[in-house]
């Protein structure tokens, strides 16, 4: 069986992680898999990542921050008991 994944973000790397230790351990037949990724980047990571500035600060990117503009909706639909965190960023 071939699977091609397309794009290396975090999920992808995990599954490969994963399907890695499946094959070591022998916890499943699958020998006959070859797992192919496809990255168009020079490094794996998706929109997650971390950048230094000019200055020699470090940056987290990622979903959180990436599709922030969808929190109206995460917040309308969240569970009510969810902890609810104010960012403290400048």
């Amino acid at each position: 069986m071939r699977i091609v994944c397309i794009g290396c973000a975090p999920t992808i790397l995990g599954f490969a992680y994963r399907l890695n230790e499946i094959i070591k351990e022998g916890i499943e037949d699958v020998d006959d898999i070859e797992l192919i990724v496809l990255e168009k980047e020079m490094k794996p990571g998706g929109l997650s990542g971390t950048i230094r500035d000019e200055h020699g600060f470090l940056w987290d990117m990622g979903g959180h921050i990436t599709f922030s503009h969808n929190f109206p909706y995460y917040e309308k639909e969240a569970i009510k008991e969810w902890n609810n965190l104010e960012r403290n960023c400048m």
